[in-house]
């Protein structure tokens, strides 16, 4: 979905004091969705997972990997030095296609621009004033909720010529990812259940599209999804990417396959599933995860939930560690 973004703001309105002429730049935007949501729901179904679950889940997922742009944020700063913003806007979009054009002065920027940031509920920008300080910063807490949209990001070098207009085109890339558990619990007989994860990052640099990884990732409760099983319950959360093995050079975002990876050694993040049984003992399973989990991606897993509340994994490359009568304890430990 190509996005054009059409308007005019002009930064001085007097040139006879700062002796820059102004030039006119043409911006096309261009969302760039690389996900494999499609083929992993795909392949869901090519399994026979109940069509209800995934009706669901899709329904659930739709407003994260959209290409739709609800809100934008530009920034234009000095390509060297201390990296300084001088031009900033902010557009709300609502749309999939409008005309942008704005007038700057004829020079060097680093542009940065970013989408869906309003209704995310859960991450922040800070430090927009330099380019080296932008980035998406996840709530504080040691327990937050799962992002509510889907982010963009981009960032380009533009080098203003001396011909009368000029157009240029900015490709946005997903930040943030999503990971669904599935569980059967046709054989538990349940009080509660409570699912969270965690391993993720913790904030993104927009300017290097780099992602902010902490010694304690925060956890991430998930939503449960209404599937209109009893049987099967459905857990999904919407956040930053994993690590990846410690063996990856790739750090960035910018690649059109983002999603081919061999498996890491020891797990590179989890889903925590706490299940209190009818007596009031809570079972508490980790599984943890060798695959890493990349900006627009879906990963869906599976386990099937034993009568005392224990887990068994679905997939090779998940590990579980079940403690029955587990006690809580305040901390959570990293991923195994």
């Amino acid at each position: 979905m190509t996005v054009v973004f059409s308007g005019c703001s002009v930064i001085d309105e007097d040139l006879s004091d700062c002796g820059e002429e102004l030039k006119e730049l043409r911006l096309d935007y261009d969302l760039h969705l690389v996900t494999n949501l499609n083929i992993e729901l795909q392949k869901e179904f090519d399994s026979q997972v109940d069509a209800g679950i995934l009706k669901a889940l899709r329904n659930y997922l739709s407003p994260i990997f959209t290409d739709y742009a609800h809100d934008l944020d530009l920034s234009f700063y000095d390509h060297q030095g201390d990296f300084a913003r001088l031009h900033h806007e902010e557009h709300m979009m609502d749309a999939n296609e409008l005309s942008f054009s704005i007038y700057i002065p004829q020079r060097q920027y680093l542009h940065t621009a970013f989408a869906n940031l309003e209704h995310n509920g859960v991450v922040s920008f800070e430090g927009g004033d330099y380019a080296h300080e932008a980035r998406f910063l996840q709530s504080g807490s040691d327990t937050s909720q799962p992002h509510k949209t889907g982010l963009f990001s981009a960032r380009k070098m533009l080098k203003l010529s001396e011909q009368d207009n000029e157009t240029v085109y900015v490709h946005l890339y997903m930040a943030n990812c999503a990971a669904a558990l599935i569980l059967d619990t046709s054989e538990a007989s349940l009080k509660d259940l409570k699912v969270l994860s965690t391993g993720f990052a913790s904030g993104f640099n927009i300017t290097d599209s780099t992602y902010v990884f902490s010694d304690n990732p925060p956890m991430i409760l998930t939503d449960k999804i209404n599937t209109g099983s009893n049987g099967r319950q459905c857990f999904c959360t919407v956040n930053f990417p994993s690590p990846e093995p410690a063996a990856a050079t790739r750090v960035t975002i910018d690649t059109e396959d983002p999603f081919v990876s061999v498996d890491a050694s020891e797990a590179l993040w989890q889903f925590d599933v706490q299940a209190t049984l009818p007596d009031g003992k809570v079972t508490r399973s980790v599984l943890g995860v060798r695959t890493p989990l990349r900006a627009g991606q879906l990963k869906i897993l599976h386990a099937r939930m034993y009568a005392n509340g224990g887990l068994e994994p679905g997939e090779k490359e998940v590990a579980v560690s079940v403690t029955l009568d587990w006690k809580e304890a305040g901390n959570y430990p990293v991923p195994l």
